[in-house]
């Protein structure tokens, strides 16, 4: 991808971890609501949302496409893939070298067959967006943030800004995110949050590693998914890199997302 080689720890990573990750990816899709209107910024994250170039901006742009390597699920999704994403519905069509995935608000498909990505597309398409996202997804309608004082991880202290969901919001209303916030820099370093879907399975880790600067919005470059929650030492982690950002002011063809012919179609239900 471009001049980047990464090795492929993550798609081994996400075949012994698939159950664990796939109930997060499940949870994830939490904030998802059928019409996606960003409520006013939030004063608990304001500096946050200023920090990644500011709600307003990234409310302005209709269109976004990037790259993603290594996202933590099956050895296919973990390939190199181009998603396009509709931002004023949060539509996806994601595109790789053994398949093609979409979802429409109301169909989720894939191309050349539902197993062709080792999970089902409904998870896949509209989960995988959720982090590109971060912070601006936290103005959703829907969240209820307020202040959690202060945290530590791996010995730095951050201002901490807890996200729930009113009930009824998305499809697992009952989650929670935990945000760490650099007090240097106002901007999301790591989030920790629930996972109802597992019972085995209460808290997962996500790392900010690294941000890009896109047209005046900063979004991530590196993540990292650590199973669980150990803030003294996180163990062992997965790398996602996201490359080849770019974000356009007119919206994509909605068709793009209809499923073409041939395409299967996801009937896996809606999680509540």
């Amino acid at each position: 991808m471009d001049s980047i080689s990464r090795n492929k720890t993550s798609g081994s990573f996400g075949t012994t971890r698939f159950s664990l990750v796939l109930s997060v990816l499940a949870a994830l899709m939490l904030g998802m609501l059928p019409a996606w209107t960003a409520h006013a910024a939030d004063n608990t994250l304001e500096k946050t949302y200023n920090a990644h170039g500011g709600l307003q901006r990234w409310n302005a742009v209709s269109q976004m496409t990037y790259v993603m390597e290594g996202f933590p699920l099956t050895p296919q999704v973990a390939e190199r893939s181009i998603s396009t994403v509709d931002l004023s519905t949060r539509n996806n069509r994601i595109e790789s070298e053994g398949y093609i995935v979409g979802y429409n608000g109301v169909q989720a498909w894939a191309v050349p067959d539902v197993e062709s990505v080792g999970l089902t597309p409904r998870f896949y398409t509209l989960g995988s967006f959720y982090f590109i996202g971060m912070p601006f997804v936290f103005a959703d309608e829907g969240a209820i943030v307020s202040d959690g004082g202060t945290g530590g991880f791996k010995g730095k202290t951050y201002r901490i800004v807890n996200v729930g969901y009113k009930k009824g919001t998305g499809h697992t209303s009952k989650d929670d995110y935990v945000l760490f916030i650099d007090p240097d820099t106002d901007m999301l370093a790591l989030i920790n949050h629930s996972v109802t879907e597992v019972e085995a399975v209460k808290r997962v880790t996500w790392t900010f590693d690294e941000w890009q600067e896109v047209e005046g919005l900063m979004v991530p470059a590196k993540l990292t998914f650590y199973p669980g929650w150990n803030p003294a030492d996180p163990g062992a982690g997965a790398e996602i890199y996201i490359t080849g950002v770019k974000f356009s002011n007119s919206s994509p063809s909605a068709s793009i997302y209809n499923p073409p012919p041939g395409a299967q179609i996801d009937d896996t239900p809606d999680i509540h």
